[in-house]
């Protein structure tokens, strides 16, 4: 294993380990109000599915921006 390979293998272990205690320590619910429809989540669930939702809206940006950059070098 390379050194790359291990510091990526741990940081997958790491991620899953605090999602997982982000899950299970926080059982309070919570009510998510949606325009016309209210959800019951608890804490850590709706934590966790927020901060992913804000990574993939980050990460599409950020693709589409990058995109955007090298169609105006070329």
């Amino acid at each position: 294993m390379r050194f790359f390979t291990l510091i990526l293998l741990f940081t997958f272990t790491l991620v899953a380990l605090s999602a997982y205690l982000l899950l299970s320590l926080n059982n309070e619910i919570v009510l998510i109000d949606l325009l016309f429809t209210e959800i019951q989540l608890s804490l850590g669930t709706a934590l966790l599915s927020f901060f992913i939702i804000g990574f993939l809206v980050t990460l599409v940006l950020e693709l589409i921006n990058s995109f955007r950059r090298n169609k105006i070098k070329e």
